[in-house]
């Protein structure tokens, strides 16, 4: 390969094949959102864009993220979407690319650099919507990139890229709005209220700490730090949601072995004022354990073959996240918690244990949940418009505006 093509490739190497436009993967029926991205890390807001608008147009829209760099999306990101390299800008792989995937729209973040493709999607009318995933440190240094100019919406990270947006492409009719940032978002998780309301009330103000999809040699672990914050509340209560490979009725029976008093959800047993672990094993319902657990550990990430499970989860429902050092093949989003001060790092029993002793203090939890809700809803907003404007797109085209 010659030094020029790789670098429409993104760079020098042997290209993979959606980087030469082959198709390694169907195109879903029905809306399709191309999510167009630099990095894995800045495709975390593509399914909250996709079912935002869904919602709008009530109708199932898909979402297709490419980005320029090779590496795993987060595991509740990749289930949600159909994930594939972006491909090369030649001529040949774009045409390829558009006539297999026919986008309705696409969303780039950041600025990658893929001028033919972008040109030649606004060539097969193809709406084009801009947002960065960070605000610039100095937006009027630099020129941006002349394919904006084919764009019909940019949201600029601050006032002043804003600015230079309108400044550069004055002639173009752009629509141009200083939003900020769109930053990794997450929609919370639903659940029964009646119910959450019902063992709200059963609880009674009851302190409470939830061990999240736990695997592998997690119940053990969970077990010893229950014991140590035990000492300190004792009626503190354990909520264990196995992860969906383990057995939970062999992780009730462990409990059991070692002195707790156990229920299983699953036996339709409630966490009654006697009860110290309470087996959580009935599916889709980890909404509602997040909601009433004021402190989470991550599960997964104490198990060294685990995956651990997504940790805007919780921190979007208000609970303080503890997390091993397994972070998975995609740690960003628990880096991210911890830049923060939503998420704290615990390495065994013991520090587990100490740590749910020290948020059992109301305000310092409250703390870390504040922080975890802040992030993870910080570009709510940005999401929100950006489905705005492509829904006025489509009424537009359907002759409706």
């Amino acid at each position: 390969m010659g030094l020029a093509r790789g670098r429409a490739l993104g760079k020098v190497g042997a290209a993979k094949p959606e980087q030469l436009g082959q198709i390694t993967a169907p195109r879903p029926d029905g809306r399709l959102l191309w999510y167009l991205c630099e990095t894995p890390d800045e495709a975390g807001p593509a399914p909250v864009l996709a079912a935002e608008l869904a919602d709008r147009l009530d109708e199932p829209v898909h979402v297709l993220v490419t980005p320029l760099e090779e590496a795993p999306l987060a595991p509740a990101i990749g289930a949600a979407v159909v994930h594939q390299l972006a491909p090369g800008d030649t001529a040949g792989t774009v045409q390829r690319f558009l006539d297999h995937w026919r986008p309705d729209f696409c969303v780039t973040v950041g600025f990658p650099n893929r001028p033919q493709l972008l040109r030649a999607a606004a060539a097969a009318d193809i709406p084009l919507l801009h947002a960065v995933s960070s605000r610039p440190h100095d937006a009027t240094a630099r020129r941006l990139p002349g394919y904006l100019s084919a764009f019909h919406t940019c949201i600029a990270g601050s006032a002043a890229e804003a600015d230079m947006m309108r400044a550069q492409f004055k002639s173009r009719n752009i629509q141009i709005e200083a939003l900020g940032p769109m930053t990794d978002t997450v929609h919370a998780l639903g659940c029964n209220e009646a119910e959450c309301d019902d063992l709200a009330r059963l609880l009674g103000g009851r302190p409470v700490w939830l061990a999240a999809e736990v695997s592998g040699i997690e119940p053990d672990i969970m077990g010893n730090a229950h014991r140590k914050a035990f000492r300190s509340a004792h009626r503190l209560l354990l909520i264990v949601v196995p992860h969906a490979q383990e057995d939970p009725v062999a992780i009730a029976r462990k409990f059991e072995k070692d002195g707790w008093r156990v229920a299983m959800r699953s036996r339709q047993e409630e966490p009654d004022p006697d009860i110290q672990v309470y087996i959580a094993d009935t599916e889709g319902e980890l909404g509602l354990w997040y909601r009433l657990s004021p402190v989470c550990f991550l599960g997964g990430s104490l198990d060294p073959s685990g995956v651990p499970t997504d940790a805007y989860a919780p921190a979007a429902l208000g609970s303080a996240v503890l997390h091993g050092q397994n972070l998975g093949a995609s740690p960003s989003r628990v880096v991210r918690l911890r830049s923060t001060g939503a998420a704290l790092l615990v390495r065994n029993a013991e520090e587990l244990g100490e740590a749910v002793i020290s948020l059992l203090a109301p305000d310092k939890a409250a703390g870390m949940a504040q922080s975890g809700w802040a992030t993870t809803t910080e570009s709510a907003h940005v999401v929100e418009r950006l489905a705005e404007v492509m829904e006025a797109i489509i009424d537009d085209r359907d002759g409706l505006v």
